[in-house]
Formats: structure tokens, sequence, C-alpha cells
């Protein structure tokens, strides 16, 4: 199982502040307690034999507590890191441990577009398809695909920006919501994912594969469209295919150019 980008230690470094936090306040009310208890067994000392015992009561309470503190602390951070790490799993694709279907929709759903920004106003969306993935399965069987989905899964990371969110949303088809940028540049990006897949050489057992993929691209308006963006996105990747794959499809009146790129 491939896991989360995300991984401990970046969660760890993101939980640190909370968690040394946590252990200096268990350590304070240890020592307030303790005092407390020390003071209402020895109520009638005063001046320097006071001190010695408020000293003398820090000092057993500091080497008790320390490992108990650490003992504890560990403990939750350790519960936390887990509680974290699964969090992840559950909207993670656990082959290619880019976005599952579900994030990637609630992660858009929530999105909502400033219209007074020119680039946050042409964000756009892809939706992309292997074309003829059957083949594959059926002639190098299921490890085979699973090796190339993992491949085009990296392929992805290499070619787009680091704002760009990309998921898996079920078998062979992923999608690509783009954070920034003119009509002009997405169609940009679409058309570099497309030439990035068909030269890549995809390898598996020896054997050199080449794919290439059906893009459906649309813009979206706000977090409340995504939903209708992407299944326009969808339809379009099937009109991308009915057309003869190896092609872009774009929204009606969108980008600038007919509905086929």
């Amino acid at each position: 199982m491939t896991y989360p980008d995300l991984s401990f230690f970046c969660v760890f470094r993101n939980r640190t502040r909370p968690i040394v936090v946590r252990s200096l306040l268990l350590m304070a009310a240890i020592i307030v307690f303790a005092q407390a208890v020390n003071g209402y067994f020895y109520p009638d000392l005063t001046g320097a034999e006071r001190l010695a015992n408020v000293l003398l009561c820090l000092k057993i309470t500091v080497i008790v507590a320390v490992p108990f503190v650490i003992y504890v602390v560990l403990l939750q951070a350790r519960a936390d890191l887990a509680a974290e790490f699964f969090r992840l799993l559950s909207r993670t694709d656990a082959l290619t441990g880019l976005l599952n279907r579900r994030a990637f929709v609630d992660l858009h759903k929530s999105v909502e577009i400033d219209d007074t920004d020119d680039a946050a106003g042409s964000r756009a969306l892809l939706v992309i398809d292997l074309d003829h993935f059957k083949q594959v399965n059926d002639r190098f069987g299921h490890d085979a695909g699973d090796a190339i989905l993992v491949q085009l899964a990296d392929l992805f990371r290499i070619t787009l920006r680091s704002d760009d969110a990309v998921a898996r949303m079920g078998g062979e088809e992923f999608a690509v919501a783009l954070s920034r940028g003119t009509e002009h540049e997405a169609l940009q990006v679409a058309q570099r994912l497309r030439h990035a897949v068909e030269r890549n050489v995809f390898l598996y057992d020896c054997h050199e594969i080449r794919l290439t993929v059906s893009i459906g691209l649309v813009r979206y308006e706000g977090g409340a469209y995504f939903e209708t963006a992407l299944r326009q996105a969808d339809l379009l990747t099937y009109k991308s295919k009915k057309d003869g794959r190896n092609r872009i499809s774009c929204g009606k009146g969108q980008f600038g150019l007919p509905t086929a790129a």
C-alpha cells in the first residue's frame, strides 16, 4: 500500500508546538498540586524552613513527574499521529497516493472564487481518462495496470504545478483542478499533460508500454458549481474518446476554441 505524501514526520512537525505546550501545562499542574499537598501536611513551617521544604518538594516532584509527563505526552502524540495518518488515508487513493474522489470534491466544493480576481476567476477543471487501458490489463495483467497508474500519478506530479490539485477518481480516470491562470494557460497545461503521457514510456517487467489520454476541460466559477463542472468535464472526456482519443475537448464557448483541440 502506498502511503500519503504527508508522512508521519510532516504531521509530527506540524504538531510539535501543541505537544510541547501540553507537556508544560501538565508539568505545571503536577507541580501546583504537589505544592498544595505539601502545604497541607506542613502548614506550620515559616521562613527558611518553609523555603527549603518547598524546594525539596519541587525537586522530588520534578524527578518523579518528568518521566510520567514524557510517557503521557508520547502516548498522546502517538494517538494524534495515528488519527491524523488515518484521516489522510481516508482522503487518499491507496494505490497512487493522490487525493481520492471524496477528498477532491470536498476540497473544491468549499472553495469560493472572488470574481474581482482575474486569475482566480479562470480556474479550470480537467478530467483525464487513459485510452485503451483495458487492453493493458488484458494483455499484461492487473499488476501491470496498477504499475502504470502509479507511474502516471508520478508523471502528473512532475508535470503539474505545486498548487494544482490532482486526484484519482476511480479506475483509470483522474481529475485536475488548476488553481490559477488564464484560459490560455489552462489549455497549455492540458496540452502539456496530454503530450507528457503520449511521449512517456511506461515500464512493466521489461515491457515498454505507450499510452495516450483523452481529456475534458471546463471552467468553473465557484465551489457551489464544482460538481456540475466535474460532470461536464467527464462528458467532454467521453467526447474526446468518441472523436478519436488522444485529444482535448473543451467546454462550449470556453478557452477561445471549438469544443475539441
